[in-house]
């Protein structure tokens, strides 16, 4: 039996036959340090979140670690006076820019508002904890036998330096990123429980808020869709699917289909895309760095080092902000960080090789989910770089929770397994430095 499994029945990938049966709740407990760890993470994430809260300047706009804050900060404003903006009235307002985001975050982070600006950052933090324990969460469901995994998963999350930032500053990812990691923790519950009407509903509930949250979320509905086809594949009756999707959608509808019906009336389309593109004509096109720089292979060589580097750290200055320009830590962190990513791609092979014996029906189904959602995310950012030169690995930050569950699954899996527990204490030790060397570089701001 592999490092992996747990008691399950087990049955061939496709075989029909009755829903995946449910994995045991966890059997493993942590042990030693690790049964301290993951609070120890959680109040050192505030912490440091609530360091870099303190140290950005309120309501700035152009540096890469409190992006378009500003405009995010005005949207918030208007939401607490009772308004949502639209284009014509941020064509009056030079930092209104964001007019074209649904309201979701903002209606929420307005509630803080009459305790000062900072508190409003204080929304993001709660969104980033939040995502932290779905992460941890994601993880012990999904290896019940393995509770320091989730526990690193966890950790990387909260240790990640730019995450850090975007989730202790004004703006909509914290919050779309817990829509998307609640929405693979119920597709998880599908896949261990059956795909019941209460986990359709909350599904429903969660893409409704994805799309009230950022028209990121549209990227879920390809990742439930093919959650359902696995569930069918899995023995789930077809009519049991068809109900709940049936239900999940109209949830789905009724949380979030106002607003598409808004802006087809204002703009003529259910997403002002074109009144968006408009806007965003000014902003530097990809077209004209690939030929500064020799043409397209260069131009995604560039984006790839600049998006990973901005990914795991970026910040700017006051002097920088004006235009935008991003600050990076020295080339040697990323250097390291770079082979730990090199390392969790080889360990995910090695299990791939390995799977048919190391790992259940269950967690393969859900593993192919994981690597769903980082692939619909990443396409999606491709097809955006490839247009405007943008590089912000934040990005990425929707499919936060199967990056870090991946990662961490793939860090493990390259070591023997007695040393595995210290080479998961390594790399939190090495993130937690990577964080502080980060704060150190943001604190002259």
């Amino acid at each position: 039996m592999g490092w992996l499994s747990s008691t399950v029945r087990r049955k061939p990938l496709g075989a029909p036959g009755p829903p995946l049966a449910p994995l045991p709740p966890p059997q493993e407990a942590p042990r030693g340090f690790w049964r301290l760890a993951l609070p120890v993470l959680l109040l050192l994430y505030l912490a440091l979140a609530g360091i870099h809260a303190r140290l950005v300047p309120l309501g700035a706009t152009g540096y890469q670690n409190a992006p378009d804050e500003a405009a995010h900060m005005a949207y918030v404003r208007a939401v607490a006076g009772g308004q949502l903006p639209t284009r014509d009235k941020a064509a009056q307002n030079p930092i209104g820019y964001e007019w074209h985001q649904p309201p979701l975050y903002y209606w929420l982070a307005a509630r803080l508002l009459p305790w000062g600006e900072r508190a409003v950052r204080g929304f993001s933090v709660l969104c980033g904890l939040g995502g932290l324990l779905l992460i941890y969460r994601a993880g012990r469901l999904l290896f019940p036998n393995e509770p320091v995994l989730a526990i690193l998963a966890a950790g990387i999350a909260a240790l990640t330096p730019t995450h850090i930032a975007i989730t202790s500053t004004v703006n909509n990812d914290p919050l779309l990123e817990v829509c998307f990691s609640g929405t693979l923790l119920v597709l998880l519950g599908a896949f261990l429980g059956g795909f019941t009407l209460w986990r359709a509903g909350w599904l429903g509930l969660l893409l409704g808020a994805a799309l009230l949250t950022k028209a990121t979320g549209l990227l879920l509905l390809p990742v439930v869709v093919l959650a359902l086809f696995l569930l069918w594949r899995a023995g789930e009756r077809p009519q049991d699917l068809l109900r709940g999707a049936g239900w999940m959608a109209l949830l789905m509808l009724a949380v979030s289909g106002w607003w598409f019906v808004r802006n087809a009336r204002l703009y003529g389309e259910p997403l002002p895309l074109r009144a968006f593109a408009a806007s965003f004509a000014g902003t530097m096109q990809a077209q004209t760095v690939a030929d500064r720089l020799g043409g397209w292979p260069e131009y995604l060589l560039f984006m790839t080092w600049g998006i990973f580097r901005s990914f795991w750290a970026v910040y700017g200055t006051r002097q920088d902000a004006v235009l935008g320009v991003p600050r990076f830590l020295p080339d040697q962190i990323y250097g390291v960080l770079g082979g730990v990513s090199v390392a969790g791609l080889a360990g995910l092979i090695r299990l791939h090789l390995r799977r048919r014996t190391d790992f259940t029906e269950t967690q393969l189904y859900f593993l192919w989910i994981l690597f769903a959602a980082v692939g619909v995310v990443a396409i999606s950012f491709l097809a955006f770089i490839l247009q405007y030169f943008q590089m912000q690995g934040r990005y990425l930050y929707p499919a936060m929770l199967p990056i870090c569950l991946l990662l961490a699954l793939g860090w493990r899996g390259v070591f023997p397994p007695r040393y595995r527990d210290l080479a998961s204490g390594m790399l939190l030790a090495l993130l937690a430095a990577a964080a502080a060397a980060f704060l150190r570089s943001v604190a002259p701001l």
